[in-house]
This record gives structure tokens, C-alpha cells and sequence, in this order.
């Protein structure tokens, strides 16, 4: 699943191999993550909307968001998939401990989110394997620490589960 489309939308994708996640690695990635052009103080949060394609993960049981009812929510969720603010990403990402399986589609607010070109970040856990991180600059972009820790990031991204195996078919089972 590490196919880039020719249309890569200016974006650049990190490919972090199994052996450097450390779990649980997906809230560091939502912490790393900066939105400059779309921010008027260092205050505010991004102004993103992520899309749920799939998830199979293992959460706290101390946090609020247990997993198989997210998992559900997931597979049940009609059109791209399931729609979370990011402040909602951002605890699901808190609550889980081990991210097996996952594709996090993040989106300015108002933008059509059935639209890829409208993409400005995803993060693809596959399979407890690689990880991708792909941001699309300046829009979006990974901290300088992140930058240091996983470059060099490539041209390009890696092609969504929805574009490889079309609508109703991302989910693993």
C-alpha cells in the first residue's frame, strides 16, 4: 500500500518502519502535527475535520473511548467514513493504547470531504507494520523535532484504502 498517485497534491509522506513505533505512538503524531497558515495564535486548535476509514485498535480501559464501539461507529459510518472534529480525533487518539490497524483523513473545516484533493494530512497505521504520515505544506506540517526523528519525507503519498480498494472495501477483517 505504498503506491504514490501522479496527482500527489504537493504533499510529502514520513514512512515510519515497525520497529521505531513506539506505542502509543498516534497521540504523538496528533501533538507533532502544526497548522501555521490556519492558526491566529498559538492557542487555538487546528482548524481540521478528520474522516475515520478504518480502525482496529486496543484502548485504556481508564479513557472515555473504548474501541469496539468506535470500531462500529467506523465500519457503520456511511459516505467517507466517520467524521470526527479534531478535538474528538485528538482523544480517540489519547484513548488508544495499540493501533493496529487505521487511516486518519484530516481536512480544513468546510472543505468536501469526499474531495482527496481537499486531503491535507493522513496518518496510515497498517497491519501493526509501517506507519505513514503524510502532510501537505504549508497547509499543514510535522514539528521540527518530528522532522529531525522520521526524514526524510518523500514527495508524493501513498494512495488512501478508499482509492486502493474502493468505498466499502478498506476495512481488514
Amino acid at each position: 500500500m505504498t503506491s504514490t498517485l501522479p496527482q500527489d497534491l504537493n504533499m510529502v509522506t514520513y514512512t515510519i518502519p515497525a520497529d521505531r513505533i513506539a506505542l502509543p505512538d498516534l497521540v504523538q503524531f496528533f501533538s507533532e502535527l502544526e497548522t501555521p497558515a490556519l492558526r491566529t495564535s498559538e492557542l487555538e486548535a487546528p482548524g481540521l475535520v478528520w474522516v475515520l476509514t478504518t480502525l482496529y485498535a486496543v484502548t485504556s480501559p481508564d479513557q472515555l473511548v473504548e474501541a469496539l464501539p468506535l470500531e462500529r461507529r467506523v465500519n457503520a459510518a456511511e459516505g467517507p467514513g466517520l467524521i470526527l472534529s479534531h478535538a474528538e480525533a485528538t482523544e480517540t487518539a489519547d484513548s488508544i493504547w495499540q493501533l493496529i490497524d487505521g487511516e486518519f483523513l484530516g481536512y480544513l473545516r468546510g472543505a468536501d470531504l469526499t474531495d482527496e484533493t481537499n486531503l491535507v494530512v493522513r496518518i496510515d497505521a497498517f497491519d501493526s507494520g509501517e506507519w505513514t504520515v503524510t502532510v501537505r505544506p504549508p497547509l499543514t506540517m510535522m514539528s521540527d523535532a518530528f522532522d529531525r526523528t522520521y526524514r526524510p519525507a518523500r514527495p508524493g503519498r501513498p494512495a488512501t484504502r478508499l482509492e486502493e480498494f474502493g468505498p466499502g472495501r478498506q476495512t481488514t477483517i
